[in-house]
């Protein structure tokens, strides 16, 4: 099969992309499949070479890279003659304009097939608030939010009224970034500490969140097909889940399967389901939850193009699943052609 792995492209999440496409080349060349490794970002000048990929690093992109890059690049990617003859697309581009229907959008315009969610789901998954607000109608417990719009930040009456709404610890994140960009824990916020938040968030995006943060325990879940794979209890060594501790090699604990009960772990990856269903996923995704001590998950989201290198979270759970990285990598595929 001719492959074309969509990577880099022009979100904070760039570099990590890299990591992810770059696995996924290798395995698939193993299989004997004939591919080719694209970031768009480049426009018609996509093609990424091995040594590129070998070279690649979890490197957070600075704010100067990410203002150099424009999406009319990854129109001429699209609409160029590079996706000739290619019979499947493997995106792993990661966050915005890879992971929220825009790239599915102009391959479903091409008529090539590619892997993962369509247009449609990769939309309402990469929207966290309208995600929020589905999980709701499917009775998911979420954590309550409030939205706010970056130029809210010096709202005073604003700002002590989502104090008053949230009621302690939260979180303040974009709408619509992944692997913690743009996000910030506050324990006792005071209307400057959350007024810094937001315009750090608002920096990504034009809609944050603020969501009341659940202490407890970090669960994801991967989600294959209809089924869910083993629970992933993560467990940071300081602070927590934020981008230094994702790709840093030693930050973060990993234990796969979590320790639960047999009753709580079935609870909790029934939710995973279900909430890969709400949003109308496909193939796989991963959905992250907070686990309280009396053991109440509440579902944070769900993310259609997770981390996939040999050693992210959803191929550590194939991995304890029996599934090893090339076979995981084919049955996504199958997958997305059903």
């Amino acid at each position: 099969m001719n492959i074309a792995v969509l990577l880099g492209g022009i979100s904070p999440e760039r570099n990590i992309s890299f990591l992810s496409g770059r696995a996924a080349v290798f395995a698939l060349r193993e299989r004997g499949h004939s591919v080719i490794a694209l970031d768009p970002s480049r426009g018609v000048h996509a093609i990424v070479s091995d040594d590129e990929l070998r070279a690649a690093t979890a490197v957070e992109v600075t704010e100067t890279e990410l203002a150099g890059f424009s999406p009319l690049k990854m129109m001429e990617c699209f609409t160029s003659a590079l996706f000739d003859g290619i019979d499947l697309v493997f995106i792993l581009l990661h966050g915005r304009f890879g992971e929220d229907g825009y790239v599915q959008s102009l391959l479903d315009l091409r008529g090539i097939p590619y892997t993962g969610s369509t247009m449609l789901a990769s939309a309402a998954a990469m929207d966290k608030g309208l995600s929020k607000m589905l999980f709701q109608v499917a009775g998911i417990p979420t954590p309550f939010w409030v939205s706010v719009r970056p130029d809210q930040a010096d709202d005073t009456d604003l700002l002590a009224e989502v104090r008053k709404e949230i009621n302690g610890p939260m979180v303040v994140k974009p709408n619509d970034q992944g692997s913690t960009v743009g996000m910030t824990i506050l324990q006792q916020a005071t209307d400057e500490e959350l007024s810094a938040a937001i315009r750090l968030a608002g920096q990504f995006t034009e809609l944050i969140l603020v969501e009341r943060y659940i202490p407890g325990r970090e669960l994801t879940v991967a989600v294959l097909g209809n089924t869910s794979l083993p629970i992933i209890e993560i467990v940071p060594k300081d602070g927590y889940y934020d981008y230094a501790n994702k790709y840093t090699q030693g930050k973060t604990e990993y234990f796969c399967p979590a320790e639960l009960s047999e009753e709580v772990q079935n609870h909790v990856q029934n939710l995973a389901i279900a909430a890969h269903n709400i949003l109308g996923c496909r193939a796989y995704s991963r959905v992250d939850f907070r686990l309280t001590e009396d053991n109440m998950p509440y579902c944070l989201e769900v993310n259609t193009i997770p981390g996939f290198t040999e050693t992210s979270l959803v191929p550590m759970a194939a991995r304890a699943a029996g599934i090893e990285f090339g076979d995981l990598c084919e049955e996504i595929i199958a997958l997305s052609k059903t």
